[in-house]
């Protein structure tokens, strides 16, 4: 689990909002390169869903969610207190992955990341309705990922629901641009 923090002090785990953006390349390879995960999920939920953002805040549901994930995926996702920049970012990320008409929040994105840019992607669509189920929908998702990246079989669960893109490969100086150009406006 890596968060990305909008201000801070960067020290400890994670990365600074800006940084992310400028080295999301650099991040992902040098995670690949010292066997940190082979592949990568980033987690997206709507900022008013106090629920949800306080499930990821709890040190439990953290710690074992990293331990789940292990060396096999990074697993990010953005700890802000603007719901606008969050709302960008979403948008801008699913926008650009061409899952936006077809993802509903929260939701777990998982990709592969290569020296040509993004693949595989999948989306773990999880059920807003429920949050008492929200951290074992998050920790099933991850689990069906991590045990088997490939498949495309149902789910066990009725309520998480699978959804692939059909980008065969975004550029990721595309992506990056199009998060940069999205918070734009913001700042």
């Amino acid at each position: 689990m890596v968060p990305i923090f909008e201000q801070g002090e960067g020290k400890g785990i994670g990365h600074l909002f800006d940084g992310f953006i400028e080295r999301f390349d650099e991040i992902c390879m040098q995670h690949l390169a010292e066997g940190r995960a082979r592949a990568f999920a980033l987690i997206l939920y709507d900022f008013r869903d106090i629920e949800f953002k306080n499930l990821l805040k709890e040190q439990d549901v953290f710690t074992k969610l990293d331990r789940l994930s292990g060396q096999n995926l990074s697993v990010f996702y953005l700890h802000s207190a603007d719901r606008r920049l969050a709302g960008r970012f979403n948008m801008a990320f699913l926008e650009k992955l061409g899952l936006q008409a077809s993802a509903n929040l929260p939701c777990v994105v998982f990709f592969n990341h290569t020296k040509q840019g993004i693949s595989d992607i999948q989306l773990a669509e999880l059920n807003p309705n429920n949050p008492t189920h929200a951290f074992q929908e998050l920790y099933t998702a991850i689990d069906n990922y991590v045990k088997d990246p490939q498949s495309k079989k149902p789910t066990e669960s009725k309520s998480l629901k699978m959804i692939y893109s059909t980008a065969q490969l975004i550029a990721k100086e595309a992506l990056k641009a199009a998060l940069r150009e999205g918070f734009r406006h913001i700042y």
